[in-house]
């Protein structure tokens, strides 16, 4: 048997306006999955659609009144979705064309049919009916996921949107936690400076002419920008440690001292390393301060290491310090010009001294490259020509060599009016040396 409902029973309408052929339709379906409906003329068939809904639509073409093919396009416009069969009883093929194209019919049977035909084309009809359907069901389906998915996609990219947001708030807030902290670290450096600068027994001026010395040979000997100013600071911190000493070791120069004192005087570096201990972020400048003493032959401390073995900055720290001290008379009772230091210094080159840094100092004695760092109190913009957003070229020193404002600086208005309340206090004149990116707009110029 034909299986002609395959979920739930089918809705058959068949319409024709001989009761015997109707009598005969619903015979054919007795026993089958299916309701029948039966309709002697279109205009009935019209009402028992307004209340039903149909699958199969079985018409007879010759009907009073209205044929089969007028009655199938007003059912077609009424539901669309029936499957629609025109029964014709005569071989006139134009009049079933007409009728199929007018009435929007899917198949044609004629008349006397075949029973085991046409139940397999109501089976047909039943199929194409259940799968239009569901095509239909999938159909919305995907328009209603296309349409949520749309919507998660918008929901991703705002969502996106609002983290990629977060994320640069973070990376800004974190970039400025860095710039704080560099602020902060050079604000501890720049007090480690000024402590030294004005302790009766030591000197800022030195201290900063070793710093030049050690960034010029670290320059000269290849050393990155990075370790450039790492060693320039171990320079102009190298004496910190002696901080810690009582003023009895430090009255009198490093030649003068009894070789207790000497002893004692060598082991500032270690001093060096508990001051600045806290700083966690400063302790490769320690690591340079504290090997300075180091001999290039092994015999020097705190830990006798020799050669490539000793850090390169404190090897480079060795020469500047030892240099300046010589000139400065703590290491010699005579005085030494400079090519008289470097003498001094390639007599112990090997033993105490890194050879091939002794040979770079003599290239800069020679290029005249040894000369204290300039602080040029004459030459510069006073106050009254500075404006806020100016950037210092040079750090501002007083006349006791005591750092006011580090080179880099931008200025603001708060710090004009802080330098204005310094000249009146000291009654003196500061002049800076400025950034200067057009000539014609300097105030130098």
């Amino acid at each position: 048997m034909i299986a002609l409902a395959k979920e739930t029973p089918a809705t058959i309408l068949c319409v024709d306006d001989e009761p015997s052929i109707l009598k005969s339709l619903q015979r054919l379906f007795l026993g089958q999955p299916c309701e029948v409906l039966l309709a002697s003329s279109g205009e009935e068939a019209l009402a028992l659609m307004q209340d039903r809904a149909v699958e199969v639509i079985i018409c007879d073409m010759r009907m009073p009144q209205m044929s089969g093919a007028e009655f199938l396009q007003q059912a077609a416009q009424l539901q669309p979705n029936a499957y629609r069969m025109l029964m014709t009883g005569y071989a006139d093929l134009a009049s079933t064309i007409a009728a199929v194209n007018i009435g929007r019919i899917h198949r044609y049977i004629q008349k006397p049919w075949d029973n085991n035909e046409l139940l397999k084309a109501v089976d047909e009809g039943l199929e194409y009916y259940r799968l239009l359907l569901t095509n239909r069901q999938l159909t919305a389906q995907v328009e209603q996921q296309n349409t949520r998915l749309k919507q998660l996609n918008q929901s991703l990219e705002e969502q996106v949107q609002q983290r990629t947001q977060q994320l640069r708030q973070s990376l800004q807030q974190l970039k400025s936690l860095l710039i704080q902290r560099e602020k902060e670290s050079d604000a501890i450096l720049q007090l480690l400076y000024n402590i030294i600068s004005i302790h009766p027994h030591l000197s800022g001026d030195y201290a900063r002419r070793v710093s030049q010395t050690c960034h010029d040979l670290a320059k000269a000997l290849g050393c990155s920008n990075t370790q450039q100013q790492l060693i320039s600071h171990a320079g102009l911190y190298s004496e910190v440690g002696k901080l810690g000493f009582n003023s009895g070791l430090l009255d009198k120069p490093f030649h003068a001292l009894g070789a207790n004192d000497a002893h004692r005087y060598l082991f500032h570096p270690q001093l060096a390393e508990e001051i600045m201990a806290p700083a966690v972020h400063l302790q490769p400048i320690v690591e340079i301060i504290l090997h300075q003493y180091e001999h290039y032959n092994g015999d020097g401390v705190p830990d006798g290491l020799k050669a490539q073995e000793i850090p390169v900055g404190s090897r480079i720290l060795a020469v500047a310090r030892d240099f300046w001290a010589l000139i400065y008379k703590r290491l010699s009772e005579n005085v030494h010009s400079h090519a008289e230091a470097i003498a001094w210094l390639k007599r112990q080159q090997g033993s105490v001294y890194d050879p091939q840094l002794i040979a770079i100092m003599e290239q800069l004695q020679q290029r005249q490259q040894l000369n204290k760092p300039e602080v040029d109190d004459v030459q510069g913009a006073t106050i009254e020509q500075l404006q806020p957003g100016m950037q210092l070229s040079h750090n501002l020193y007083n006349r006791n060599q005591m750092l006011l404002l580090p080179q880099g600086h931008v200025l603001t208005q708060q710090s004009l009016d802080k330098l204005r309340e310094y000249q009146a206090k000291h009654k003196t004149v500061l002049r800076l040396q400025l950034e200067v990116t057009d000539k014609s707009n300097s105030p130098t110029a």
